[in-house]
């Protein structure tokens, strides 16, 4: 063995102090190399750097140089070993200190105080309060999603210079609005492409297209919503001048042969009712076992009371800082652009990543005490880890990759990694099983989705989404 713990003990609340003793055998590796080193980077008269014989580097540097730097080698290389044996995970960097004198011949030995991550101080994490969806599946959410399907195959046809304009008609117009007199950001557009009903603009000014005509002109009036970002038009009533330039009906496709054939080769179509059927039920399911989970989360966190490190927020947002930067870059957007688009400025993006990191790693710390917690309830089973590893090889979908996995789960990390996901998913489920659920009947759920829509829809302009 290359290292033993000797000791370790608890200094503060979140600090602990190891006393590891490196081998003899292991210090001595660690001095050839310091040897090497230190030859390579030499300049002495009459030596070539790489050449230059362990006495004459002695006599140039001091034998106790090279000792000190043998054991800054030796506990760079073991570092990581060390304390991961221990089981303690530490907060930024150690602090090392020789422990004795240094001695080739002898074992070296170093004191290693860690600032550790700290343990979350729990509620009572059984009976939690969370909102449950329902997962019910009804005949008019099919019929629904037929439509959508037929409505994604529909094609355009342009309807006739008398014909008026329907609902679900696509328009394209020019709209100019004014408040008091004054033309408002967001209130004009031209060429403006619109399925009418769809609920994007204000109710009053879809309402006024239905039964135009193409070419004509109209005034709308309306209120503007008082949600909206623009404090100097909210609640004020609006005018808006409208122009249809453009009208097409869409032409929905008969639910025939043809159609269940594009759709996924059904033979019937109960075949397909079925097959949507179980979709939005897989679906209903994540999303109730998300809600639930999502509720649990916010309380824990809430009500949790622990001292976190400003080092372990301060690594948080720089994650979060460097995936926002990948998010806009992949959708060639700059951070000027993003600001403007959503009316922000640097400082709120900074609070809001401020904000995240905070209850990030609070979530982190409280989940790790909670393992601690409940370490007997959720260990996995030998059966659990087989069938965890089994599903990972059937989720990757290349031959080529199923065989890397599988050659990784073999390795003591694979494995370690393999039990963490399984220990974490007991976890939750026992969290999820022991909460009390407020079911939510499907007109409660119907409620909470157009209340966040017409606040949505309120939040980015006055008249955009």
């Amino acid at each position: 063995m290359s290292y033993s713990i000797k000791s370790q003990e608890k200094i503060d609340k979140n600090k602990v102090k190891l006393i590891v003793e490196i081998s003899n055998g292991y210090f001595n590796k660690s001095i050839n190399a310091a040897y090497k080193d230190i030859s390579e980077k030499a300049k002495i008269p009459g030596f070539r750097k790489g050449k230059v014989p362990y006495q004459i580097i002695d006599i140039n540097y001091g034998k106790k140089y090279v000792l000190s730097e043998a054991a800054n080698i030796a506990i760079s290389e073991l570092y990581s070993g060390i304390i991961e044996s221990s089981d303690f995970k530490p907060v930024g960097y150690p602090k090392v200190d020789l422990d004795g004198e240094l001695n080739q011949d002898k074992p070296v030995n170093f004191a290693i105080t860690i600032e550790i991550e700290p343990d979350a101080v729990l509620p009572e994490y059984k009976g939690i309060s969370a909102e449950g969806y329902p997962i019910e599946v009804t005949g008019e959410e099919i019929d629904e999603q037929i439509e959508n399907l037929r409505n994604r195959f529909a094609s355009l046809e342009p309807i006739g210079e008398d014909d008026a304009i329907k609902k679900m008609d696509i328009v394209t117009i020019d709209f100019a609005g004014t408040v008091d007199g004054k033309e408002f950001e967001g209130g004009s557009y031209n060429d403006y492409v619109l399925e009418v009903g769809s609920g994007v603009l204000l109710k009053e000014f879809e309402k006024a297209l239905i039964g135009m005509k193409k070419g004509e002109k109209t005034t709308v009036s309306a209120k503007m919503p008082k949600e909206v970002e623009d404090k100097n038009i909210a609640g004020k009533n609006a005018e808006f001048k409208l122009t249809v330039k453009e009208a097409k009906r869409k032409s929905l496709p008969a639910v025939d042969g043809e159609f269940l054939k594009n759709m996924g080769d059904f033979e019937t179509a109960d075949d397909l009712k079925k097959f949507i059927k179980e979709n939005l039920g897989a679906q209903k399911k994540n999303a109730r076992r998300n809600k639930i989970f999502s509720d649990i989360v916010n309380y824990l966190v809430e009500n949790s009371k622990l001292d976190v490190p400003q080092i372990m927020i301060d690594n948080e947002v720089k994650e979060l800082a460097h995936d926002f930067e990948h998010r806009l870059k992949d959708q060639n957007l700059t951070k000027q652009q993003y600001m403007e688009y959503f009316k922000i400025n640097e400082d709120k993006i900074s609070e809001d990543f401020k904000n995240k990191a905070l209850f990030n790693v609070k979530e982190y710390l409280i989940f790790n005490t909670l393992e601690k917690e409940l370490k007997d309830k959720i260990e996995p089973s030998s059966d659990e880890l087989s069938s965890e590893k089994e599903n990972l090889i059937k989720s990757t979908k290349k031959e080529e990759d199923r065989k890397k996995v599988e050659e990784y789960l073999k390795t003591p990390a694979g494995e370690k990694n393999v039990q963490a996901s399984v220990r974490r998913k007991k976890l939750v489920d026992f969290l999820i099983d022991n909460a009390k659920i407020n079911e939510l009947s499907l007109d409660d759920l119907k409620k909470l989705s157009e209340k966040e829509k017409r606040l949505k829809k309120a939040k980015k302009t006055a008249l955009k989404k």
